[in-house]
């Protein structure tokens, strides 16, 4: 199979796939080493023998303490071994959601342990195995791909961003609904057991790059990475939702109407769209994927604490975030905090100049 993903050694491409990966599973309160680790321990009922394999030192040797009792396996443990296996990933890949979502992100492709030494769980080497081990792998694909929250985005890969304020690492997304395409960007070591300190970003080409004062945009964006570096880890979503939604070039002739006196909501409405066409539901698939359920949210708008709680993530505390008023966003400013109900805090007073 010539478009067929192949894995064998856990630090190759596909590595993640393999049962020697080093990812840990929790089964029945019991925490297992690897996928490998708790195969091989559930061959034996003998006590002594699952403590031998469950306390080996890696994945290799797990394997080989279970071929030194090769003649004490359980009787039906030929019935029983891919309900075995096939437990054993399930609780791999909904342990680590990352895992998850890199092997949705496989799509249809054909999955293959491209094992020269096993006939059975892979392909033998020749193709002439069963690969029950890539079947099962497909069949938790399928399983995966429609539930929430796997099917609102698709990952698509990651790299390095060296940037003034630090070096960020680049999540590349693709929302599932419309194939717009998203980024997250993370900084430092986030700990899954504290609140993550965040920013929902939308994307505003005229104030994120062409340094635009109609706006607050681009001086919140810088501010959040700032603060995100500061703080030694955090994550900010940039958001393809140019013009609160209704794109760029929309956005210019919302901006024709506002040189002519309407304010930023009339201007959109005058367009015929919603004062705000944003929609965050997708950003739980992004955070699920960076595993996190609890964060700390920069942000001044309701609207974006409200989704994330819809969503069941925790905002445990929401970070003004107030940066850029200029002469030249002073109404905007007021109509964001008047007709949109932005949380300013009370000294901004955006009548004076």
């Amino acid at each position: 199979m010539a478009d067929a993903i192949q894995f064998y050694e856990p630090k190759e491409r596909y590595g993640f796939l393999s049962n020697f990966s080093l990812h840990s599973i929790v089964i029945d309160g019991v925490t297992w080493p690897t996928v490998e680790h708790y195969y091989q321990s559930s061959k034996f009922l003998a006590a002594d023998i699952i403590a031998r394999i469950h306390h080996a030192a890696t994945p290799e040797q797990a394997f080989k303490v279970s071929r030194q009792y090769s003649k004490q396996v359980r009787p039906d443990w030929n019935n029983i071994k891919e309900t075995v296996m096939m437990r054993g990933l399930r609780c791999k890949f909904h342990q680590h959601h990352p895992l998850a979502h890199w092997l949705v992100a496989t799509e249809t492709q054909p999955i293959v342990e491209h094992s020269f030494s096993d006939a059975y769980w892979g392909d033998g080497g020749d193709g002439h195995g069963k690969n029950r081990l890539g079947q099962l792998l497909m069949a938790l694909r399928d399983e995966l791909k429609n539930k929430h929250p796997y099917k609102l985005i698709r990952y698509v890969d990651a790299a390095q961003l060296p940037t003034q304020f630090g070096v960020f690492t680049m999540h590349g997304f693709i929302q599932s609904d419309n194939n717009v395409e998203h980024l997250a960007l993370t900084y430092g070591k986030l700990d899954v057991t504290k609140p993550a300190l965040i920013r929902l970003h939308s994307e505003c080409l005229t104030g994120d790059a062409l340094y635009s004062l109609r706006c607050d945009c681009g001086f919140q964006l810088q501010k959040s990475l700032e603060t995100i570096v500061s703080h030694g880890s955090g994550a900010l979503l940039y958001l393809r939702q140019e013009g609160r939604g209704i794109g760029l070039l929309n956005k210019i002739r919302a901006y024709h109407l506002q040189d002519k006196g309407a304010d930023t909501v009339e201007a959109n409405e005058r367009l015929g769209f919603a004062a705000d066409m944003r929609e965050y539901h997708f950003c739980e698939g992004m955070l699920h994927y960076l595993e996190i359920d609890k964060v700390k949210l920069m942000t001044n708008n309701p609207r974006k604490v409200q989704a994330l709680c819809i969503a069941g993530i925790n905002v445990v505390e929401r970070v003004p975030l107030q940066e850029g008023h200029n002469i030249h966003n002073e109404n905007y400013l007021e109509t964001k905090s008047r007709k949109l109900r932005h949380m300013f805090s009370k000294e901004d007073d955006f009548s004076l100049s």
